[in-house]
């Protein structure tokens, strides 16, 4: 039997996504932000095109980075976090999204 006081908070997976830009959504701006929903993190980074890994800032219960001087054409994004827990990493799903500037 466990007393009350040996009993503990249920330790959640750490858990990352891509929220916006959604999966082939067409980003018509120069400029965008990108959300990331992240649980059990404290820091998350991103990479877009395979490139570098970002910092992104947290704000509203979500992590966001903004993206310009990009060109036309197909992308993909995909984010990691660093969680507060047990210190694993965990990547989102690549995110794949089009970029049709004018």
């Amino acid at each position: 039997m466990i007393r009350a006081q040996e009993q503990r908070a249920p330790v959640f997976a750490a858990e990352v996504a891509v929220d916006y830009p959604q999966e082939k959504e067409r980003i018509t701006s120069r400029e965008y932000t990108f959300r990331i929903t992240a649980r059990a993190a404290n820091r998350v980074e991103i990479s877009i095109d395979d490139g570098e890994w970002r910092a992104c800032r947290q704000a509203e219960g979500h992590w966001w980075y903004d993206w310009a001087g990009y060109m036309s054409g197909k992308h993909q994004a995909i984010a990691r976090i660093q969680p507060q827990n047990d210190g694993q990493k965990a990547t989102s799903k690549k995110a794949v999204f089009r970029v049709e500037l004018t």
